[in-house]
Order: C-alpha cells, then structure tokens, then sequence
C-alpha cells in the first residue's frame, strides 16, 4: 500500500553470533524465555500447548549450569511449570505477579486483584463481543480472549473491542491487543518489565537473554534494554517471529529469531558455548 511503513525485523540472532557469543561464565548469565510462541508453538486453544520436543534437552542443561534460568509467562506459574516440567528453573506467572520456585509460590507484593474480575467480564463482554471460534481464557489477575480459530477475525477483534469500550471502568484498566488474542488486566504496575527489573536486581547477573514474541513481552524487552544502558546488566532482547508479530516487539528487540525452530538452534549453541 502506497505510503504504508513496513516494520524493520532485528538482525538475525544466529546470524550475528559473534556480536553475543563471549560468555566467561555461566553463572553469571541469566536466560529468560516467554512460553507460548517461544518455546511452545502457537496453538488455537491455549490448553493443547505443550513444550517443544526439541528444547527440552538444551534448556535442561543450561538450567544446570547458567545462573539463572526462567520462563515467564502470562499463564499461572503452575500451569507454565506443569508444561515444561523440567528444575531447576524459575517460573513466573501471570506476567510477573508470581514466582514458583522449587515448588514454592509467591506472589509480587504489588499484584492485586484488578477492579473487575475476569468472570465478570466475561459476564459483561460475552453478549455482543462473543462469536464463532473465540476462546474465553480466565485467569486469576487477568481475561484473555482469543481469536486465532475465528472465521472472520477482524470482525472478532472489532467486535471485541466495541465490547470493550461499551464497559464504563474499562479505562481504569490495561487492554493490550496481541497476536490474535486481547487481554484485560488490572492496572497494579506488575508486568513482564517489572518482573525484568526484578530478576536483575536479585540475581546480580552479568548478562541476560529474553527471548519473546507477543505485546505482553514488549515490557521486558523495553526494561531489559532501560537496564543495559543503566549498566546494570548486559541485555539481548529477542523477538520470535511468528506470523503476526506485533511491530512493538520488532521495535523493541535487538536481534530476531524466525520462530520455535530458531529458538531451538540457539539454545543448543548457548549450551554449547557454555559447556
């Protein structure tokens, strides 16, 4: 279209290994993975996504080895955990609010319940934004619609988003428009950025990669890249391309990787690098 602006894809990760491949030690290198689109391929329903077959190998080594090692999900952390399976390795749900770690869950300080639950916005929603193929994801501290097996999407997606308007309090809360889903969540300053900041405060790493594909992930890409210029760590922000990536994500991240396959690849470098 005369006038439109495609969006700029990162270098390839596996492409440019000699910008990032210059690891002394191990334990002083974090590796934050996102779930679903990452290293589990995206899937209509949300419940049939499962690890990829190929990741658990190299995952579990670096798990053994690297300082820290975390999945960070917008699903619970139990669900992300009985998905991967695998310690020692650091879960973190609902895009930051919790941390489960050798079976011992918290939850962040500040993640509160947001103004209207997730089944009363269902409730409030459903009569005119439902439609054919949607899938209604409630969790604890946020809804999550899927419209990725709707015959007509950007129907969905509009008719979704009228819904959404059409609720008075909707604007004291946070609506973010992802890869073939929309989600509502309360504005308590809990994200996967929070999280981020977190993981580098605590862990005091030398550096870090985080590897995601969808909006949600945007707020760790933007504090990892915060805190590499602060000095705090030395940050690769990744974007998985998947079809549909958001642009934030490509705007955001410093190398690329083209989907689960790719992510695969370079996890079996890393723990070859850091064997």
């Amino acid at each position: 279209m005369k006038g439109s602006v495609v969006p700029t894809q990162p270098p390839n990760l596996l492409a440019n290994v000699d910008a990032w491949m210059r690891i002394s030690d191990p334990s002083k290198l974090g590796l934050v993975l996102d779930f679903d689109g990452t290293i589990s391929e995206l899937v209509p329903v949300p419940d049939e996504a499962t690890l990829h077959r190929d990741v658990a190998a190299p995952l579990c080594s670096l798990a053994s080895k690297l300082g820290l090692t975390a999945v960070m999900s917008g699903r619970p952390a139990r669900d992300v955990e009985n998905r991967v399976g695998m310690e020692p390795i650091l879960y973190i749900g609902n895009h930051g609010a919790e941390y489960l770690f050798d079976d011992n869950l918290t939850q962040a300080p500040q993640a509160t319940e947001p103004l209207i639950s997730p089944e009363d916005l269902v409730a409030r929603l459903k009569p005119t934004g439902d439609g054919p193929g949607l899938v209604w994801e409630v969790k604890q501290f946020s809804l999550a619609i899927h419209y990725r097996m709707s015959p007509d999407k950007a129907q969905a997606r509009l008719a979704l988003q009228r819904a959404v308007e059409a609720v008075p309090e909707i604007q004291d809360m946070e609506v973010i428009s992802g890869n073939m889903v929309l989600e509502i969540r309360g504005r308590n300053g809990v994200n996967k950025g929070s999280a981020m900041e977190k993981l580098v405060r605590e862990h005091e790493l030398q550096s870090l990669f985080f590897l995601g594909d969808d909006t949600t992930d945007v707020d760790a890409l933007k504090a990892l890249r915060k805190l590499t210029d602060a000095g705090a760590v030395s940050g690769v922000g990744v974007a998985v391309i998947q079809d549909g990536t958001p642009e934030p994500v490509l705007d955001n991240a410093d190398y690329s990787l083209e989907g689960v396959a790719e992510v695969v690849k370079f996890l079996r470098m890393l723990d070859e690098a850091t064997a």
